[in-house]
């Protein structure tokens, strides 16, 4: 009985070491690496979110029963689809051991959906909502003061910054779009959740720190997924609900874009000698990239080239890049049959999160916060009654799903851990069951293979010392 008690406090100590070591990978990266003896802080990004992954499954394995997240057949289905395609794949490509590589990858990914789905349907769903609302607001409030901080000192040492050099521990400004893209909606809890509601104007100027960031990073897709992400929303919202959603934001939003015409339009004139941001009107290379898939597909259309062999493609348009499309990536890498498969799953979830926001009625149904409770039945699986804080969870998935067909969402480290934990707090049933202890002995070995390959082949001799964003820094293969 005794255990029964502390397991809510465990999963709560897990779940706030998942965002520490994600405030570790991110915006302490850069002070931690060297420490560590870790070569770069890609690579850091990568090691800490398998060990998380690994260590809290092994954990959670004890157990005598666990919660599982109940999913569709249609979904189990389809991830069991990907996978079989994923493996014949391998077998064919032209370098098996990295494509087995990128498959533990999306192994380690899985099991990290059903790990945060264990602390959520254990310390329930109103709870783990409040958790990463109060990890959104502080990671914002991070960066915000980093960002003045490197600001200012620009300014003091006349040194002009330019998109990358004023958000630091992401070695690439583009990895840190991603995540806002995902922790800007999450910042919108504040509206509908009791115990968050006397935060909201200090979330609404978070965001709008956030939004000026983003302008002044010229993140042209994240500013555009978020934008239509929210439009989408509010189309599917009752009147009433979509007016108290699309409000703050809109005053967020033009209190982020003055703070930006001030800060980095006005007032940089008079300290350098040109402007610190221009806008840029081409594609960055994206459009030619995917013109290079789809006349490249055609030669491997079934099974495509092996996952991740998008890192070694020959004469593409740019060398050190991924694909900046995540189902042209699975059309190249996994073939047409799983690019389908992916693509029409991915559709029809959207399609019916955002039907389910039209059951919101025209008065908000009563905040978990004000009742506290599990979004677990120690019988059948259940689900939690639809509720106003779908509308957040809806808009991040959808703002992700926007900039995925813009950027490399699914090969960074953080940004497919971040994503994988929206997708398990966007489920809502749930059923407790007893794994036996031969099964949890397979699965604890083939949970600590696949970190084992991924961590080892983080040194392998075979990448040379380019920068191609896959499972490393050095990912490209000789």
């Amino acid at each position: 009985m005794q255990i029964l008690k502390s397991i809510p406090i465990v999963s709560r100590i897990i779940l706030l070491t998942f965002f520490t070591l994600f405030f570790l990978g991110s915006v302490l990266s850069g002070y931690i690496t060297g420490y560590l003896g870790v070569d770069n802080a890609y690579d850091l990004k990568r090691i800490l979110v398998v060990l998380f992954i690994v260590c809290s499954a092994v954990g959670l394995l004890w157990r005598p029963s666990i919660p599982i997240i109940v999913t569709s057949p249609f979904t189990l289905w389809v991830v069991a689809s990907l996978f079989i395609l994923g493996l014949l794949s391998t077998l064919f490509s032209q370098h098996p051991f990295w494509s087995f590589v990128e498959l533990a990858n999306f192994l380690l990914l899985l099991c990290l959906f059903y790990v945060i789905g264990v602390l959520i349907a254990d310390i329930g769903r109103t709870a783990a909502l409040q958790y990463f609302f109060g990890f959104a607001l502080f990671f914002s409030i991070c960066i915000a003061v980093k960002f003045f901080l490197l600001l200012l000192f620009h300014a003091l040492d006349d040194n002009r910054p330019d998109v990358h050099s004023l958000v630091a521990g992401f070695m690439n400004v583009r990895f840190f779009n991603q995540l806002q893209v995902m922790l800007l909606p999450l910042l919108c809890l504040s509206f509908y959740i009791e115990p968050l509601k006397k935060y909201k104007r200090t979330a609404m100027l978070a965001f709008s720190v956030q939004w000026l960031i983003l302008l002044q990073s010229e993140a042209r897709g994240a500013l555009l997924a978020i934008v239509l992400a929210a439009v989408v929303v509010y189309r599917f919202l009752p009147a009433n609900l979509g007016q108290a959603f699309i409000r703050p934001m809109l005053k967020a939003v033009v209190f982020g874009t003055l703070l930006w015409l001030a800060l980095i339009i006005i007032i940089p004139l008079f300290i350098f000698d040109s402007p610190i941001w221009q806008l840029r009107t081409n594609s960055s290379g994206r459009i030619d990239m995917w013109i290079y898939i789809l006349q490249a597909i055609p030669e491997r259309i079934g099974l495509g080239y092996g996952p991740m062999s998008f890192a070694w493609a020959e004469a593409r348009p740019l060398p050190n890049a991924h694909s900046h499309n995540a189902l042209m990536q699975f059309l190249y890498e996994f073939g047409v049959v799983a690019f389908i498969l992916l693509a029409s799953w991915s559709l029809i979830i959207l399609w019916s999160i955002l039907k389910r926001l039209t059951l919101l009625g025209e008065k908000p149904s009563e905040h978990l916060a004000k009742n506290s409770q599990c979004s677990l039945d120690t019988g059948s699986h259940i689900g939690i009654d639809t509720d106003t804080t779908d509308i957040v969870l809806v808009f991040a998935l959808c703002a992700i799903w926007i900039y995925a067909m813009f950027d490399g969402v699914i090969v960074m480290p953080l940004s497919q851990a971040l994503l994988v934990a929206l997708l398990a707090l966007n489920c809502r049933h749930y059923q407790l069951r007893v794994i036996a202890l031969p099964w949890k002995v397979v699965l604890m070995a083939a949970v600590i293979t696949c970190g084992a390959l991924l961590i080892a082949s983080l040194g392998d001799t075979a990448l040379n010392q380019q920068m191609y964003p896959r499972l490393w820094l050095t990912g490209i293969i000789n």
